[in-house]
């Protein structure tokens, strides 16, 4: 959130600045009268990182419920008024991992998407990018995290020896 912030102060200042410079110029109704506006796109993609994805986060969270059984764990979201369930057996859970703290954290899902982009030029040469996105799914600010995390820890181990047995 910091940089989110340092992020948003730097657009509004080239737009103050900017606008300072256009209003010193010889002539108004210039290109240069424009130039303060390509801040706010700066602006408020910082204000989104600074506000909208926290608010976003607590919202999505007030609106989530969780649950976990011997075989999976479930997420039962209410967003909108569209309703979900998704459910994630514990033997393809992939990324256990913790976030501890009074309302902490346990991811158990990790989904990664790779995107392959080839560009030509009028060259004969071209430019391959690789792309690629992480996705977490688990149980987000929850009490008494590490107590869940060893129950799935736990059913991971039942579940894992069941299988090689």
């Amino acid at each position: 959130m910091p940089f989110a912030l340092v992020f948003t102060a730097f657009a509004i200042f080239w737009m103050a600045a900017t606008s300072q410079m256009a209003q010193m110029g010889p002539a108004s109704g210039g290109a240069l009268d424009l130039f303060p506006l390509l801040g706010l796109s700066f602006m408020f993609v910082g204000l989104y990182m600074a506000f909208g994805i926290p608010f976003w986060d607590a919202y999505e969270r007030r609106h989530s419920s969780y649950a976990l059984t011997d075989e999976a764990a479930y997420i039962a979201m209410d967003l909108f008024g569209r309703r979900s369930l998704k459910r994630f057996p514990i033997s393809d859970m992939n990324a256990l991992e913790l976030e501890d703290g009074p309302q902490g954290t346990v991811w158990f899902n990790r989904d990664v998407q790779v995107y392959r982009k080839t560009s030509s030029y009028r060259t004969t040469n071209s430019v391959r990018q690789t792309y690629t996105t992480t996705t977490r799914t688990g149980f987000k600010g929850i009490d008494a995290p590490r107590t869940i995390y060893q129950m799935i820890l736990g059913q991971m181990h039942r579940s894992h020896h069941a299988t090689s047995s």
